[in-house]
């Protein structure tokens, strides 16, 4: 795989900034959001339009609520993200069998077939902006991350 240069080589120096774990996670962060970009240029999806779908498509459905938490999004801002989603036709609403204010979510037939494709973009993403690490090392870092994000003890 040809490796694709997406960050600058030169660093921020050796001042307090690069001492901050939170600026070195917006950093990575920028990295990440900037190569996902280029990866989906074809396809108006970004970060959290792909983890929507992917959950979606892991748990045919599910309820917005129950997407709002495993994925740590307010139901104020899933609304509007659902919403564009049914718009593109990427995701359908339904009304819940036995409690019919509870909508439940389905991935749209278009977007079903589409899944395979844009999980494949996303690896080929990751390996880009991992390419510097280890297997081990990512396995760590993820590892990490979680932690910080779940509070989970490792």
């Amino acid at each position: 795989m040809e490796k694709i240069e997406i960050r600058e080589k030169s660093a921020a120096g050796s001042g307090a900034l690069n001492t901050l774990v939170g600026y070195n996670l917006r950093r990575a962060s920028v990295v990440m959001l900037n190569d996902f970009e280029v990866e989906f240029a074809e396809v108006p999806l970004r970060p959290t339009t792909f983890a929507m779908l992917a959950t979606v498509d892991e748990n045919p459905g599910i309820s917005s609520a129950e997407l709002c938490r495993l994925l740590g999004i307010k139901s104020a801002n899933m609304a509007p993200l659902i919403a564009e989603q049914e718009k593109r036709g990427l995701i359908e609403r339904r009304a819940h069998a036995e409690d019919k204010r509870v909508q439940i979510l389905f991935l749209t037939a278009e977007a079903r077939k589409a899944m395979p494709k844009w999980r494949q973009q996303a690896l080929r993403h990751e390996e880009r902006v991992l390419l510097d690490l280890t297997k081990k090392e990512r396995a760590t870092l993820l590892r990490l991350l979680r932690r910080v994000w779940s509070g989970e003890e490792g």
